[in-house]
């Protein structure tokens, strides 16, 4: 992972962190935030170590104590600023609120003079920026009362610059998929605490339900599982400042959400020219620290296309102590660790599409309780797996994606006529993913530079309005009541920017970071999944 795949990784992970707000907006009242925090912080821990234990341990078994300790460090300074921030936001409304943490940019340039670590003109100049940003915010709604609101999110803020500093440190030294697991999970231990003080009945106290299961179950995997990994891969090769710049990006994807989603969804915010100049302004102090013009900052910013795709690469820092290496290497494609022992093509092929099924079908029914048109389309986080299914897993994941879809419409009393150009639509657009990249791509498939992300954004955009042709004929044609404009538009954002916002950093972390491979190619010197018992051409050679 080159910097700036590490910096558009970055930016995902904030994405996933703004969804936060929507998330919330259908959890029941009075659920405690720590309760959140705490269950959400054990189920994503769980997700990521069940995928990686092998890994996991051996890390753990190889730097022993120091890792350890190093992860309670960083989970009990990330649980201290959470509670400063959860109860510093009091004192504001939402918008205010947000802004509010964008400070940790103003705070981190300070921070590292302290610590004796160089700044850069750029920095100092965009932490400007975007505390001219806060201030046009939240200085027209400021009263009074809101002072001591404001020292605990700076205070909070301190806490959330050492943090970062410190992860990107460890990220360096130890394995991002420990560190993640781990922080996840001293998280969840930290927060389980003042959960028992605030309400004592814990678990047994909360209002359960389906909503409040599947709410939990999303923030655990995307806001969890899946940016707490991202995130930490990232700061590997991020510096502390790009990281915290991108972090403030926060809030204008909050205000996004809060624009476009229907009010049925989220509580809508009140645009005002305050708000607009502060968003602005936190982008441009973006651009201002990311952007470097006319300086190539990293030797694999040249366009690498037209080199082959490396094996695994584990980084040779933890590639240290006999059988551990080993160990951390065959646990770098999760896929090909679960698959590998199965013989037979076919078993193999079986075996992969139904592990893929129950992958698309985890992701995708919680998120029926966001519906858009009630019984036809919702908001669909599960498209960023279509280009992700078809370039990696081939026939077998395409067949996965579409009967997944087709069962989730079964599943949440959704099916309907149009449900078969559903089918089909969905197969379609993974498929030809994978004809474009893969069978017929000249060269190895991969997301290391900028012309090669904007081929992969215009092929996802073209095969969104595809689907879209495919599907919104048959619901306007059998359901005329429906809006088909409407669901035109949603069928082709939720397979547009989803694949763009969340499938392109997946897959920089998935290939560059943890080894896998497009369909057909061989894993590790094993036979390439699903496909003949005999020797394929591998992009090692």
């Amino acid at each position: 992972m080159n910097r700036l795949q590490a910096n558009i990784c970055l930016l995902a992970a904030t994405l996933c962190w703004s969804s936060e707000v929507v998330i919330f907006s259908v959890i029941p009242e009075g659920v405690s935030p720590f309760a959140t925090m705490c269950t959400t912080s054990l189920i994503g821990a769980a997700l990521v170590f069940l995928v990686f234990f092998r890994r996991i341990i051996a890390a753990i078994r190889r730097d022993g104590r120091k890792l350890v300790g190093r992860i309670a460090l960083l989970s009990g300074i990330n649980c201290t600023y959470n509670t400063l921030i959860i109860f510093g936001l009091n004192y504001f409304n939402l918008s205010s609120g947000a802004f509010t943490l964008s400070m940790t940019m103003v705070v981190l340039p300070v921070m590292l003079l302290v610590m004796r670590r160089g700044v850069e003109t750029r920095t100092w100049i965009s932490a400007s920026m975007v505390f001219a940003g806060v201030l046009v915010a939240i200085v027209p709604s400021y009263e009074t009362p809101q002072l001591p609101g404001i020292v605990i999110i700076v205070v909070a803020c301190i806490l959330r610059a050492l943090f970062i500093v410190k992860l990107a440190d460890f990220a360096r030294e130890h394995d991002p998929v420990t560190l993640s697991a781990g922080i996840s999970g001293f998280n969840a231990l930290f927060s389980f605490i003042p959960w028992c003080i605030v309400q004592p009945g814990t678990f047994t106290a909360l209002p359960w339900s389906s909503t409040l299961i599947a709410s939990l179950v999303i923030y655990s995997y995307f806001v969890v599982a899946f940016a707490t990994t991202l995130n930490v891969f990232a700061q590997r090769r991020a510096t502390a400042a790009e990281a915290t710049i991108i972090y403030s990006t926060e809030i204008v994807f909050s205000i996004l959400w809060a624009v476009c989603l229907p009010a049925g969804i989220i509580d809508p915010v009140q645009m005002s020219i305050p708000i607009v100049a502060g968003c602005v302004l936190i982008v441009a102090g973006n651009i201002v620290q990311v952007v470097r013009i006319g300086k190539k900052t990293d030797s694999a910013d040249i366009d690498a296309a037209d080199r082959p795709i490396e094996s695994s690469p584990v980084e040779p820092i933890i590639e240290n102590g006999p059988g551990v290496v080993q160990l951390l290497r065959r646990g770098t494609d999760p896929v090909w660790q679960m698959l590998s022992g199965i013989r037979g093509s076919f078993a193999r092929w079986l075996a992969l599409f139904t592990l893929l099924l129950g992958v698309y079908l985890v992701v995708a029914l919680p998120f029926k309780v966001l519906a858009i048109i009630p019984g036809f389309t919702d908001v669909r986080p599960v498209c960023l797996l279509q280009p992700v299914y078809g370039i990696f897993f081939g026939p077998p994941g395409c067949l996965a994606f579409a009967c997944g879809n087709f069962i989730g419409d079964v599943a949440s009393d959704s099916l309907r006529w149009s449900s078969i150009a559903g089918f089909i639509g969905n197969f379609l657009y993974c498929y030809l993913m994978y004809l474009v990249w893969v069978r017929l791509a000249r060269k190895g498939f991969n997301l290391q530079t900028g012309r090669r992300i904007l081929a992969f954004i215009g092929t996802v955009m073209a095969f969104a309005f595809v689907q879209a042709a495919i599907i919104t004929p048959a619901v306007a044609i059998i359901y005329p009541d429906v809006d088909f404009v409407l669901f035109a538009i949603t069928v082709i954002l939720n397979s547009s920017l989803f694949s763009i916002g969340l499938a392109i950093p997946g897959i920089m972390l998935f290939q560059d970071e943890l080894g896998m491979m497009p369909y057909g190619r061989k894993h590790d010197g094993s036979q390439k999944i699903g496909a003949p018992d005999t020797p394929g051409r591998s992009l090692h050679a």
